[in-house]
């Protein structure tokens, strides 16, 4: 391991094996924070030198220490050239083997005591909640999935992870004030910061295929905004160079509640259009037609991977469209409830 210190910045290419994923990686940042940021499902739990999940091989390459560790590795361990990803950063090109998650079979149930770190009004109706795990037990998950959230052991909801797999550690979901609705209005007025809040999961597989190249059709409706989020985020961090179109639907006369950071994500990368779809009437026929619109404006809609949520009384007329025009590569997730 090379512990040489320099004050200036180098980038080098990590390579994993088995998968053959490439990164580029920072002299300054951990390998695993590095690999994580690039939308890689590396294993990982504490990021800090303590836990031992994200032990990796060294193949070729030199290293260099960056964080104290806690971790105590054994003799045979080290003669294999064995390192905690999360305490050392690449010093040359490095090849190292790594387990990343390659499925969401893959995933183990987690119970975690989270707590409410950030709340947010994203519009008057719209509060977007963001839940920090304790250190060292992050929720391994992957874009695209929901959580189970309970609140007093009584309140309990199904919500869509709105933020990247990148950050396990900060959790954020949106939730919508609907009126007699226990949750929501738990939610919008006694949820105070710090509070406890249950996570358990994740759930389902609404998942981008990290390995498909073809263009990205995104397709939101109101609050399902939340896994289209953390399914572009993904993308983002993976550095998809095809292009990514982003649909917003949205019902009842409202505004899309993220609006400025659509925007943004469009000025800032070349790849990537938004188009929001302001519906007035929450009906069947209405969505059918907007989602009907869509596919008639998309020439490329047949090669591309189309991921939309809907809630489940939409989800028939929208397969149906989707057959009989025959897309092959399409996913639907029910919105959880909101």
């Amino acid at each position: 391991v090379n512990t040489h210190h320099s004050l200036s910045m180098s980038i080098f290419r990590v390579t994993l094996l088995p998968s053959q994923h490439q990164y580029l990686a920072s002299s300054k940042q951990s390998l695993l924070r590095c690999g994580l940021e690039s939308g890689l499902n590396m294993i990982y739990g504490c990021e800090g030198g303590n836990c031992g999940k994200c032990l990796v091989r060294l193949v070729s390459g030199t290293t260099e220490r960056i964080r104290h560790s806690d971790f105590v590795l054994s003799q045979s361990q080290k003669d294999r050239q064995q390192l905690l990803s999360c305490c050392h950063a690449a010093s040359s090109d490095v090849v190292m083997e790594a387990v990343e998650i390659g499925s969401v079979s893959e995933i183990d149930e987690q119970t975690i005591d989270a707590r409410v770190y950030r709340m947010d009004r994203l519009s008057e109706s719209v509060m977007s909640l963001v839940l920090k795990t304790p250190r060292g037990q992050p929720l391994t998950f992957l874009a695209g999935q929901y959580v189970t959230l309970g609140i007093n052991g009584v309140l309990t909801r199904n919500k869509s992870i709105a933020s990247c797999p990148c950050d396990g550690l900060n959790l954020e979901v949106h939730v919508k004030n609907r009126l007699h609705d226990p949750f929501s209005e738990y939610v919008f007025k006694h949820l105070k910061k710090n509070q406890r809040v249950m996570i358990s999961g994740p759930h389902g597989e609404f998942v981008l295929d990290d390995e498909s190249d073809r263009a990205l059709i995104l397709i939101a409706f109101d609050t399902g905004f939340a896994s289209i989020k953390s399914l572009l985020e993904h993308a983002i961090a993976l550095e998809k160079e095809q292009p990514v179109k982003l649909y917003w639907i949205v019902t009842g006369g409202n505004q899309p509640y993220l609006e400025n950071y659509c925007q943004s994500i469009v000025h800032a990368l070349d790849n990537v259009s938004y188009h929001p779809e302001l519906v007035a009437q929450r009906s069947v026929a209405a969505i059918t037609q907007v989602l009907e619109k869509i596919v008639r404006q998309e020439p490329a809609i047949r090669q591309s991977d189309v991921y939309l949520t809907l809630p489940v009384e939409f989800q028939d007329n929208a397969q149906k469209l989707f057959v009989a025009e025959g897309l092959e590569h399409w996913r639907v997730d029910t919105i959880q409830m909101l």
